[in-house]
């Protein structure tokens, strides 16, 4: 998985400490990696937070085939540049889906509780629907 800078700084914020983040960047799981069309993030940053712009800007670099975002302007911004896009609760229903992990609802209570998540109430209740949960 690819990230650039600007994701990779704000996750920082609430992970530098943490002993998965940390291998998945030492087992390069995960890949920081550098915006080349810097123009164009700063083109997009008067209606996007700099991650969000950067992530679509790498996304488009590399071809991707999926980028996680959450933010409703970014998934308009992915979408109209025909970028498929899923969010955090798409990728945990999918994990649980795959066997990757046994309870959404969990993940999403650590995420909302000591990770500032938002997540609207009634978003939250249909995601653990869907989960089964």
């Amino acid at each position: 998985m690819y990230i650039p800078r600007a994701v990779a700084d704000e996750l920082e914020v609430s992970f530098s400490n943490n002993d998965e983040w940390i291998k998945c960047i030492e087992q390069k799981k995960i890949v920081i990696q550098p915006i080349s069309n810097i123009i164009l993030v700063k083109q997009m940053v008067p209606l996007l937070h700099l991650g969000e712009a950067e992530a679509i800007c790498l996304a488009l670099e590399n071809k991707a085939t999926l980028c996680l975002m959450d933010d409703k302007d970014g998934r308009t911004t992915a979408q109209l540049n025909n970028i498929p896009v899923t969010g955090t609760m798409g990728l945990l229903l999918k994990a649980k889906q795959n066997g990757f992990i046994s309870s959404v609802k969990i993940l999403l209570d650590t995420l909302r509780d000591e990770h500032n998540f938002w997540i609207k109430d009634d978003m939250y209740q249909k995601v653990i629907s869907i989960a089964k949960e």
